[in-house]
């Protein structure tokens, strides 16, 4: 076997699988997303810090315009 050859058969195989895999997701059908979480005023994870969410950003409370680290 050349090596264009096996590239085809390669190439072919990989088509065959996404094809296969393709068909059956669509006979499946998608599933149901779980509904979502309500929002929680409290630790994100045992031990963490608050997880309050706030709007506009998520930097509230930071002052002046530079960020630490980052040598400007």
């Amino acid at each position: 076997m050349n090596t264009g050859v096996k590239i085809a058969a390669f190439a072919a195989v990989l088509a065959a699988t996404f094809g296969a895999a393709y068909g059956v997701g669509a006979a499946v059908g998608p599933f149901d997303a779980p509904a979502k979480a309500p929002a929680v005023d409290g630790p994100a994870v045992p031990g963490g810090e608050g997880g309050t969410v706030h709007e506009g950003g998520g930097h509230a409370g930071h002052e002046g315009g530079g960020h630490a680290g980052h040598g400007g």
